[in-house]
């Protein structure tokens, strides 16, 4: 598979993404004081306030910040990203997809400025950070390195770079009928054990999941699905990663016990 050709995307690079932060604050006097992290907490509950607007009632947990510093700062944010972009990017974008370029690892930026990966790219190579891989940042950033190199000299799509990127956090799984089966059956030996036993609903979202993606066809999927859908993607793989995490942290520590 050969990656398409992709539009230039002038704010996907740090200096910009700084540049949007610089004169944001330029325009909020409120945020001058605000670091790095304290400013980022503040965009993401922004983003949250633009998703889900806030109401007078009592109901959920109250935000860290004032009510009038978001719909501030929500306000500016808009008017920058209008005269930057037109409105081909949105606050939930901007925070969501952008922001995060900031953090990437330094490999992973060189290679998105060059235009060797395009932003989606570059955000499935940042996955892979020594703590998914489980080894040192040196040996992770050769990985990141080969990985770029063998993407850039191929030409490979977007598709076969993320099942590279898949395959080296352990991730890329065959889904097949019998480990379907597998799944129900230990859905159906939690329930008969303990119909209280909440742990079922892991097992049954991911089936719901999986039999759900056979009805969509890809003439269904664009951009904005598209995008929307690795964010959430990479969120549940989040969860499934903390559960690797823990078992070989409890793997490490028998292996200590018994010897």
């Amino acid at each position: 598979m050969r990656r398409r050709v992709r539009q230039p995307d002038s704010l996907a690079n740090p200096a910009a993404v700084r540049g949007v932060l610089s004169e944001l604050k330029d325009r909020c006097p409120a945020l001058s004081g605000f670091n790095d992290r304290k400013l980022r907490m503040l965009l993401l509950a922004v983003r949250h306030q633009e998703t889900y607007p806030t109401t007078d009632t009592k109901r959920g947990r109250p935000t860290n910040f004032d009510r009038n510093l978001l719909e501030d700062t929500s306000r500016h944010l808009k008017a920058i990203l209008l005269h930057e972009t037109g409105d081909r990017i949105s606050i939930q974008t901007f925070v969501g997809h952008y922001l995060p370029i900031l953090e990437w690892p330094e490999n992973v930026v060189t290679a998105l400025i060059r235009g060797e990966l395009s932003r989606l790219e570059a955000a499935q190579v940042s996955r892979l950070t020594a703590d998914r891989l489980g080894v040192k940042e040196r040996e992770a950033a050769k990985i990141r390195d080969e990985i770029i190199a063998n993407h850039t000299r191929s030409q490979g799509s977007q598709t076969a770079l993320r099942e590279k990127v898949s395959e080296s956090l352990g991730e890329l799984t065959l889904v097949t009928s019998e480990k379907m089966t597998a799944v129900v059956e230990r859905v159906d030996e939690l329930l008969r054990i303990d119909p209280g036993d909440r742990r079922h609903l892991f097992y049954e979202q991911m089936k719901d999941f999986f039999f759900a993606m056979r009805d969509v066809m890809p003439d269904e999927i664009d951009d904005a699905t598209l995008e929307l859908m690795v964010r959430r993607a990479d969120e549940l793989m989040d969860v499934v990663h903390s559960i690797h995490r823990r078992r070989r942290q409890k793997e490490k520590n028998d292996q200590k016990f018994y010897t």
